[in-house]
C-alpha cells in the first residue's frame, strides 16, 4: 500500500483522499464518543453552526484534513524536510489523528492544526533573508489563529520564536512584531463578540484550559495501547532525529530540530492541559507525523509495509470491532 504514496504527485493526492475516507468513514454512521476539551473562541462559533457531531461538521471535517495532510506534504517537499519527496507525512498524519474511534470527531486542537501548519511554513521561510519583518508578524499572527480555535496552542508561540532563534539570528524586534501578530486576531475576535453581546459569555471563558498534570486515566485498554502507540512512536522519532540530517545541508539540519523541538512542546503541553486523556496524545501530531513519514522512508520497504499495516489495521480494529 505505501508504494502509492512514495511519489510526492498532486495526482496521487487522490489515493491520500480514498485513504482518508477508508480511516474517518466510521464517523458518519457510528456514535464517536467526544471528549469534553475547552474549546476556543473561534471553535465555539463552529461548533454552534454546525454541531459537534453533525454531517455538516463531518464532511468539513474531511475536507479540512485533507487539506492540512497536503499543507504537511508541501511543507515537507519545499524546505525538502525528506531525503525523498513523498505523501508519507501527510499519510501518516492521516492515520495517527484516526487511530481510534475515539479520535475521529473535530476537536478543537484539529481545527488549530490548520493554522499551525502555516506557521510552521512560515518559521522555515526565516532561514532566507526575504521579507523576514511580516514573516515573523505571520509567525504570530497564525499562533494566534491557533491558540483562538485552542487556547493552549499558544505555547507554540514561544516553540515558534524558538525555532527562528536556532534559524537566524533573533532581535527584540521580532519579538514584538510576533507578539503583535499574535494579538491582532483576539482585537478581530473581541470586536465581533462585542458587537454581537457575546464577549462575556465566550471570550472569557477562553482562557480556561491550562491545568497542571491533570490527567484522566484511559477507560479501558484500548487506551493503553493508544498510549503506548504514541509513547513508542515519539520516543524512536526522537532517537532517530539525530540521523535524519544526514547528508543534508545545515538549514535543513536546522529545521529538523525545530520539529524535534515542537514534538517536545507538544509533549509537554499535555502536562498543562485542564482533563488531559487518551486524544491529548493527538497534540502530537503535526511534527510526529513529519518525524515518522522520514523514518519509513529510510526503512526497508517491506519492513515498512508491516509495521504500516499494523498500524493501519489497529486503526480499523478499535473503530470497527473493539
Amino acid at each position: 500500500m505505501l508504494e502509492l504514496f512514495r511519489k510526492n504527485l498532486f495526482l496521487y493526492n487522490i489515493f491520500l483522499l480514498a485513504y482518508l475516507l477508508v480511516l474517518r468513514v466510521a464517523w458518519f454512521f457510528m456514535d464517536a464518543p467526544v471528549h469534553d476539551f475547552d474549546p476556543g473562541v473561534l471553535s465555539s462559533y463552529i461548533y454552534q453552526w454546525f454541531g459537534k457531531d453533525g454531517v455538516a461538521l463531518k464532511v468539513i471535517a474531511i475536507f479540512l484534513i485533507i487539506f492540512q495532510a497536503i499543507q504537511i506534504n508541501r511543507m515537507v517537499s519545499l524546505n525538502r524536510l525528506t531525503t525523498q519527496s513523498s505523501l508519507f507525512p501527510g499519510l501518516f498524519y492521516i492515520l495517527l489523528i484516526s487511530l481510534s474511534l475515539d479520535f475521529l470527531p473535530l476537536y478543537p486542537f484539529i481545527i488549530g492544526n490548520t493554522f499551525l501548519i502555516t506557521m510552521f511554513m512560515d518559521v522555515f521561510r526565516q532561514s532566507r533573508n526575504l521579507e523576514l519583518p511580516l514573516r515573523m508578524f505571520n509567525v504570530g499572527f497564525w499562533a494566534g489563529l491557533a491558540s483562538l480555535c485552542y487556547w493552549p496552542y499558544i505555547v507554540f508561540l514561544i516553540m515558534g520564536c524558538l525555532g527562528v532563534i536556532h534559524l537566524r539570528t533573533f532581535r527584540s524586534s521580532d519579538l514584538t512584531r510576533a507578539l503583535i501578530g499574535c494579538v491582532v486576531p483576539y482585537i478581530f475576535a473581541g470586536t465581533v463578540l462585542y458587537l454581537n453581546d457575546s464577549l462575556g459569555a465566550l471570550f472569557f471563558n477562553h482562557f480556561d484550559a491550562f491545568d497542571l498534570f491533570d490527567f484522566q486515566r484511559p477507560a479501558d485498554w484500548k487506551g493503553y495501547v493508544l498510549l503506548g502507540i504514541f509513547t513508542i512512536s515519539s520516543l524512536i522519532a526522537l532517537t532517530a532525529s539525530r540521523g535524519m540530517g544526514i547528508g543534508l545541508n545545515i538549514h535543513v539540519r536546522k529545521k529538523i530540530s525545530v520539529l524535534v523541538l515542537s514534538l517536545i512542546c507538544a509533549l509537554v503541553l499535555i502536562l498543562l492541559v485542564h482533563s488531559a486523556d487518551v486524544t491529548s496524545l493527538l497534540f502530537t501530531a503535526v511534527p510526529l507525523s513529519v518525524l515518522l513519514g522520514s523514518i519509513f522512508l529510510s526503512l526497508e520497504k517491506q519492513l515498512a509495509e508491516i509495521l504500516h499495516f499494523i498500524l493501519f489495521f489497529t486503526a480499523l480494529l478499535f473503530q470497527y470491532i473493539f
